[in-house]
């Protein structure tokens, strides 16, 4: 039997397994279902990091965040990892008090950020050169495009290190509480028992819980991505625009990623369409030409959909469910941006060396409501 089993490889599950043996947790054993670590719902994100977070604990699990991903880019030695290619967040005159408000807080908070009008922002960014009068922007420099596969693939080979166990291509059947233990039956019929066991199983959380008896207020939501590549260098920075809620995310000079949101009906993890729409394709396209000439003779390479994992109040869902059982789900289609954070988190929880009140799993009666985009401009 290990000491602790932690479900699902991805930003966060192998950032709490490589916490968890930082904190001499003994035997570890890490599964999942994939044939490595984040290629599911983290390797589809876009991979957005910014201070632009609604919520101040959210906040502060980015600010642990960046720093658990600079750690890793030099462990892994990619500078690739993380980039700094700063964000402009656009919005309309009539967003003004909003933004001015944004920019004093974090400001106040020590981070860099000004506030732009049309003219500036023709100044600081000639690329964004079909803007309509009337736009304004925050630009913020220090935000940041992460790469979550290199990411945790470094996490899980830095805890294999430390002695981590790790199984990959292990999907679960079903799980088993048992008086002292938690029993994991995976569907190649073999079962692994652990004294404790976290679930960081992404929109796929839910269904294994109900397994073993229990239930979550989580419900996934699908949104899309695509690769765009452009005839031409674009010099574009990260772009968020709040009217349509596009963002674009460079990949090199010629090359970025764009999507465009939340769907708002519930999707099946196991029974959802991986591939991006017609329309969702056509729209994006649209609204590149419509921001930058740069775009003209752009072509979308290929477009997926991944799914999100919505909580009733747009926080994570933390910690203890029952004895020798918990978890770490509910990322609200931002979490690549606390995920490093939020892993560790999860570990110390789970080992009983730190507390989440705020993030307690049961602290919603499971049932319908509505979704809700995580990522917004709020004050």
């Amino acid at each position: 039997m290990y000491d602790l089993v932690i479900v699902g490889a991805g930003v966060w599950g192998s950032s709490a397994a490589l916490a968890a043996m930082r904190r001499g947790a003994g035997s570890v054993l890490l599964l999942e279902a994939e044939i490595g670590p984040a290629q599911r719902t983290s390797a589809k994100s876009g991979g957005i990091v910014t201070d632009l977070l609604w919520h101040p604990h959210d906040r502060e699990l980015v600010r642990r965040s960046r720093t658990l991903y600079q750690e890793a880019s030099l462990g892994a030695d990619d500078p690739h990892l993380w980039q700094a290619a700063g964000m402009v967040t656009l919005g309309r005159a009539d967003q003004a008090e909003l933004f001015a408000t944004t920019c004093e807080r974090l400001l106040r908070r020590q981070v860099p950020v000004r506030m732009l009008d049309r003219e500036g922002l023709g100044r600081a960014f000639p690329a964004l050169d079909r803007l309509p009068a009337d736009m304004i922007a925050l630009h913020t420099p220090d935000d940041w495009h992460v790469n979550p596969t290199a990411y945790a693939q470094w996490a899980v080979s830095a805890a294999r290190r430390l002695g981590l166990f790790v199984q990959m291509s292990a999907p679960i059947h079903r799980l088993e509480l048992h008086p002292r233990s938690v029993a994991v039956h995976l569907a190649d019929r073999t079962t692994v028992e652990g004294g404790r066991l976290l679930v960081c199983a992404g929109t796929w959380s839910r269904r294994l819980l109900k397994s073993a008896g229990l239930d979550i207020a989580l419900r996934p939501y699908r949104t899309q991505l695509s690769s765009v590549h452009f005839a031409a260098p674009h010099d574009l920075p990260i772009v968020w625009q709040l009217e349509t809620d596009l963002y674009l995310v460079p990949e090199g000079e010629r090359e970025l990623l764009a999507g465009d949101g939340t769907e708002e009906g519930e999707s099946d993890p196991d029974a959802f369409r991986e591939t991006g729409d017609a329309g969702f394709i056509a729209s994006v396209a649209e609204r590149i030409v419509g921001l930058t000439s740069r775009g003209d003779g752009a072509g979308v390479r290929t477009a997926w959909a991944g799914l999100c994992g919505a909580t009733p109040d747009r926080r994570p869902l933390l910690g203890r469910l029952a004895p020798h059982l918990y978890c770490a789900c509910g990322d609200q289609g931002i979490g690549v941006m606390r995920g490093p954070a939020l892993g560790e988190l999860a570990a110390l929880v789970a080992l009983e060396q730190a507390e989440a009140p705020e993030l307690d799993p049961l602290r919603f009666v499971p049932s319908e409501f509505p979704i809700r985009p995580g990522f917004t401009l709020e004050t």
